[in-house]
């Protein structure tokens, strides 16, 4: 399984993004607010088509394929979901399976088995015959991921997964994400943590002002360096004791004298 983007444009969102990310990759894109990530990953979803350059699956062109032909391969999750959506958990997650059973086609009981147990691994099953309307953000996330679960598509394309969910479920989703990767999916992910970044991830890509600075192992990526002058936050980064983690200690006291050289080394990147 091979997602591949190269030289996409998408007006001036993005421009020149290039890379070759394969299953088995927990694949984190990493970087300020506009940065581009979103739209990067609608690109690869199929959602929106590049302006320039092009987007292929397996080495074939996403735009010769239907969304039926998509969805089958790559289940997509927006970073927010509306508040009003008109169906219960049980139905919107259900949504998920349409492209194995046909719009109109119905559910096995094999297909109704999987709607509870997804539900149940992310401590939703109570909320089954729950309007969606009714849930928080961090449950409609949930709900969200609990499709894509279903849908059994071997690529995952998650904007902000984490978002709204409290330290537990973090842990539980990117724990469960990085289980997937190992038997074989592609994960990619935008994320805005950069110690949760270094740590389940396996390879990052940072971004600023529509461009794509650099990827690679989160070690190599995450230098002290580039984090002040994507971010424009110093610190130091350290190991973590107790783990072969990335950790970060940031450095307050030095913000404000460097917030000036941080701005004109993004305005170079424009």
């Amino acid at each position: 399984m091979e997602l591949q983007v190269a030289d996409a444009d998408y007006g001036t969102i993005l421009q020149q993004a290039s890379g070759t990310w394969q299953g088995g990759q927990v694949v984190g894109l990493l970087g300020p607010n506009g940065a581009g990530k979103s739209t990067l990953l609608r690109l690869l979803a199929g959602l929106w088509r590049p302006s320039h350059g092009r987007v292929t699956l397996n080495g074939q062109d996403l735009r010769n394929l239907t969304s039926r032909q998509r969805a089958l391969q790559i289940a997509y999750l927006p970073q927010e979901l509306p508040e009003d959506i008109a169906y219960t958990v049980k139905e919107f997650v259900e949504m998920g399976m349409y492209a194995k059973r046909g719009l109109w086609g119905g559910l096995s009981a094999t297909h109704r088995r999987l709607v509870p147990e997804a539900l149940d691994s992310l401590n939703l099953g109570r909320y089954m015959n729950t309007p969606m309307a009714s849930l928080s953000g961090g449950e409609r996330q949930r709900a969200g991921l609990a499709r894509c679960l279903v849908q059994g598509s071997p690529i995952f394309l998650l904007d902000e997964p984490t978002a709204n969910l409290d330290l537990y479920h973090q842990l539980d989703i990117l724990n469960r994400l990085g289980t997937f990767a190992r038997e074989g999916y592609l994960v990619v992910l935008a994320i805005h943590d950069l110690e949760m970044a270094a740590r389940f991830c396996t390879t990052l890509v940072l971004l600023a002002n529509g461009k794509i600075l650099v990827q690679g192992e989160p070690s190599k990526v995450l230098t002290e360096q580039r984090v002040v002058e994507v971010f424009g936050v110093p610190v130091r980064r350290f190991r973590d004791p107790y783990g072969d983690f990335i950790r970060f200690s940031f450095l307050q006291g030095e913000l404000k004298s460097q917030a000036s050289a941080v701005i004109r080394r993004l305005e170079e990147w424009v």
